[in-house]
C-alpha cells in the first residue's frame, strides 16, 4: 500500500500481541483498554499465541477481532510463530503493532520488522527479573534498534530497560496502567458475597487479589494475619486469585491455624464486588510493575497497605493515599493493618484520597487518550496521517 492509500484510510489498524488471553494483569489492560479506544479512530485487533481463553472470548463478545495461533509455550525459538504474524500483519494491513511480554515483543517485533509495519510499540509490564538473563538482554538491546517506541507501565521499569538492556532513554515512554473508574466506585457491600463467603456485618475484612506466586509475597500477608487473629476475633482474610503455590498457602494457611480466618476464592471475575465487602486491600508484593487490583482498590475507596516496591511506590505515597511498608515483612504489614483498623478516621481519608488521585489520574479513558495520542505521533513522524 502507498503513502497516499494510507492518508486516506479514516482508522488505525493496531495489533496487540500477548502471549495467551488467560485472566491475567497485562490481558486485563489490554481488555480495558479496547473498551475505552475511540473505535472512530481506532481498529484494534488482538493476537494470542495459545489458544482463545477467558479474555480473548470477553475481546471477541465486544466486537474486536481475536487471532489464536493455537500454539503452546514452547522455550526453543519458534520461526513459525514469526511467519504467522507476518502473514495477519500483511493481511490485515497494520499500522501500529503494540507487542506485550518478553515472547510477544521477541516475535512481534521480529514479524512487524518483516512486514514493513509502520509504527512498532513494544510494552513492558514488569520490572526486570528473568529478563536480567544475558540472552534476553542481548535480544532485548537488538530489538530495540528497530523499535518506535518501548512503553514501560512505571518509572521503575523504564529504569530497569535502561539499566539492563543498555537502550536510549529517548526511546523510552512511560504510560500507566488505567482503571474504569466507574465500574470500579465505591459501592455498597454486595450481599450476594458476602453470604457466599460467609462473611458478617461485624467481620473485620482483609482482601488480596492477584496471582498466586512467589513474586506477590503472599505468605508474609497470611503470616501477618496469623499475628492478627490473637487481637481481633472477627478477623477474616480473603485472598483471590489462583496460580502454582495455591496448595503451599492454603498448607501454611493450616499450619498457622488460620483454615477458619483465610477465605481462598479462586480465580474470580466479580472482583468489584468482592473489593466492596472488604475494609482494607493489601498488596504485600515482592516485586510488582504497576499491579492493576491496586489500582482497582484504590478506586474503590478502599484503604491499601502496600509494599515499596517498583511502580506501587509511584502510586502510594505514604500517610496520604496509603500506607507503604518494607517487602518480605510480616510484622511490618500486621503494624499498618492495625492502624488501619483502629483509626477509622484515617481510613476513610485514606480511601477517599486515594479514589481521588485514581479517577484524577489513572482513568481508563486518559490513558486511552494518551495511546492514541502516541499512536497518531509516530505515524505522523512516519509521514503517516489519518482522516478521522
Amino acid at each position: 500500500m502507498s503513502d497516499q492509500e494510507i492518508r486516506k484510510m479514516n482508522k488505525i489498524n493496531i495489533l496487540h500481541i500477548r502471549q495467551n488471553s488467560k485472566i491475567g494483569g497485562i490481558q486485563q489492560q489490554i481488555l480495558s483498554l479496547f473498551s475505552a479506544y475511540n473505535k472512530e479512530v481506532i481498529n484494534p485487533i488482538f493476537c494470542c499465541f495459545d489458544r482463545k481463553d477467558k479474555i480473548g472470548r470477553d475481546i471477541e463478545n465486544m466486537g474486536i477481532e481475536v487471532v489464536a495461533l493455537n500454539r503452546p509455550r514452547s522455550h526453543k525459538f519458534s520461526g513459525s510463530i514469526v511467519a504467522e504474524l507476518y502473514k495477519l500483519m500483511k493481511k490485515k494491513d497494520i499500522h501500529v503493532a503494540r507487542t506485550h511480554g518478553y515472547r510477544a515483543n521477541l516475535y512481534g517485533r521480529i514479524a512487524a520488522w518483516m512486514a514493513g509495519v509502520p509504527v512498532i510499540i513494544a510494552s513492558v509490564h514488569n520490572n526486570y527479573r528473568k529478563d536480567k538473563r544475558l540472552e534476553r538482554r542481548i535480544a532485548n538491546r537488538i530489538l530495540a534498534r528497530g523499535t518506535d517506541r518501548i512503553v514501560a507501565v512505571s518509572e521503575s521499569i523504564a529504569s530497569d530497560i535502561v539499566k539492563y538492556d543498555n537502550v536510549n532513554p529517548s526511546k523510552i515512554l512511560v504510560i500507566p496502567n488505567g482503571v474504569d473508574a466507574i465500574r470500579f466506585a465505591p459501592q455498597k457491600k454486595s450481599e450476594k458475597i458476602c453470604n457466599e463467603l460467609s462473611i458478617e456485618g461485624k467481620d473485620m475484612i482483609i482482601g488480596f487479589v492477584g496471582r498466586l506466586v512467589p513474586a506477590k509475597g503472599i505468605e508474609y500477608l497470611i503470616e501477618a494475619a496469623s499475628y492478627l487473629k490473637k487481637q481481633y476475633q472477627n478477623l477474616k482474610l480473603i485472598i483471590v486469585g489462583d496460580g502454582y503455590l495455591a496448595d503451599s498457602l492454603r498448607q501454611k494457611a493450616l499450619e498457622l491455624g488460620m483454615n477458619n480466618i483465610v477465605i481462598f476464592t479462586g480465580e474470580r471475575r466479580d472482583i468489584p464486588d468482592i473489593l466492596s465487602c472488604i475494609s482494607i486491600f493489601v498488596m504485600p508484593s515482592l516485586a510488582e510493575g504497576l499491579p492493576n487490583s491496586l489500582l482497582e482498590a484504590m478506586a474503590m475507596g478502599k484503604p491499601v497497605v502496600a509494599t515499596e516496591v517498583g511502580g506501587t511506590a509511584e502510586i502510594v505515597k505514604h500517610d496520604v493515599n496509603g500506607l507503604l511498608v518494607p517487602p518480605g515483612n510480616s510484622k511490618s504489614l500486621a503494624e499498618a493493618i492495625t492502624l488501619l483498623l483502629e483509626n477509622t478516621s484515617l481510613s476513610a481519608n485514606i480511601g477517599q484520597t486515594a479514589r481521588d488521585f485514581i479517577s484524577q489520574n489513572y482513568g481508563i479513558e486518559t490513558i486511552a487518550r494518551k495511546w492514541e495520542s502516541l499512536y497518531k505521533s509516530l505515524l505522523t513522524e512516519k509521514g503517516l496521517s489519518f482522516v478521522n
